[in-house]
């Protein structure tokens, strides 16, 4: 399932890029993201947590700063992908695009799916977003 969302953040690109480069935050902003532990160079240990339960999933996140873009992809199981892309508005303004892409981790996954019991739209994500930058 594909979800997305934009906003305008009322503070400049560089304060947004600077606060979504650390990935063990991205739990205060990301709902379901419990944690984000660095394994390595690039890779995370993400525990996400659904409707069924937690699970970890092994990701890899890339960064391109030319672009002012951060993404992010499970390197095994169901499909678990993510993208942030900013653009600067005006000195003190910044625009997120959050685009979110999940397949259900499992039978119980899929019936909540179903039932459209889904997460928060990311439209919530990028609220706490703005709050966590906000907070510095």
């Amino acid at each position: 399932m594909r979800r997305e969302a934009v906003t305008v953040v009322p503070s400049p690109l560089e304060t947004v890029e600077k606060a979504l480069r650390d990935v063990s935050r991205w739990p205060e902003f990301l709902v379901g993201l419990e944690r984000a532990d660095q394994t390595s160079f690039g890779r995370y240990t993400f525990t996400v947590r659904d409707r069924v339960g937690a699970r970890e999933v092994e990701v890899v996140v890339g960064v391109d700063s030319h672009e002012h873009r951060m993404s992010w992809h499970a390197l095994a199981g169901s499909r678990f992908a993510g993208q942030i892309r900013l653009a600067e508005v005006d000195a003190s303004h910044t625009r997120v695009h959050l685009s979110l892409t999940e397949d259900p981790a499992g039978f119980l996954s899929g019936l909540g799916e179903l039932a459209h019991l889904g997460g928060p739209a990311p439209a919530h994500d990028l609220r706490r977003l703005e709050r966590m930058v906000a907070r510095g």
